[in-house]
């Protein structure tokens, strides 16, 4: 009871507080009554208590992995893999107002782009790692619009695998 009066008092306290710090690792976007005021760098602010939002996020390099994907390559091999996406947000406004959550925005930029491009890539060349730049490229094009900026795309755990796909109907009959 006493930890969640003490988390409600510092939520107020913080509200209140008219400084803010911009720490060197962030940016951050002033949002004055529901519209963007400014973009933020590093450093020290005054804000109106109540009237003035601060939404900051690192832009500092971070890596996501995306995994348990599969697909079926060019020449008809099943491969599982996953995906190290290493990326960092270029643009904060656009990546805290038009974005709920940058991890994924990442998958949605990369998953499909990865699947695709796998699968009209032959074994051996997803194997040796001669995809890996062009994944880059295409999975930078689509989160480019989100200010977020891909740096690296790398395939790793590529293995073969059993895919079994069963439509509705034979699901049922098969569990029947």
């Amino acid at each position: 009871m006493l930890d969640r009066l003490v988390d409600v008092l510092l939520q107020v306290w913080g509200e209140l507080w008219p400084l803010v710090i911009v720490q060197p690792y962030a940016g951050a976007v002033h949002v004055r009554l529901g519209k963007v005021k400014r973009v933020l760098e590093p450093g020290w602010y005054l804000k109106l208590p109540v009237v003035d939002h601060i939404l900051d996020d690192h832009v500092t390099s971070r890596t996501h992995q995306i995994t348990g994907q599969a697909t079926t390559t060019k020449d008809g091999i099943e491969i599982g893999y996953t995906a190290v996406v290493t990326y960092k947000i270029s643009d904060i406004e656009k990546a805290t107002i038009k974005v709920t959550e940058v991890k994924d925005a990442i998958v949605d930029a990369c998953t499909g782009n990865i699947g695709t491009m796998l699968s009209n890539t032959d074994y051996l060349d997803i194997v040796h790692g001669d995809k890996n730049e062009e994944l880059m490229k295409l999975c930078r094009a689509r989160a480019w619009k989100w200010g977020i900026e891909v740096e690296d795309v790398q395939l790793a755990g590529v293995c073969r695998v059993r895919n079994i796909r069963l439509s509705g109907e034979r699901a049922v009959e098969h569990h029947a």
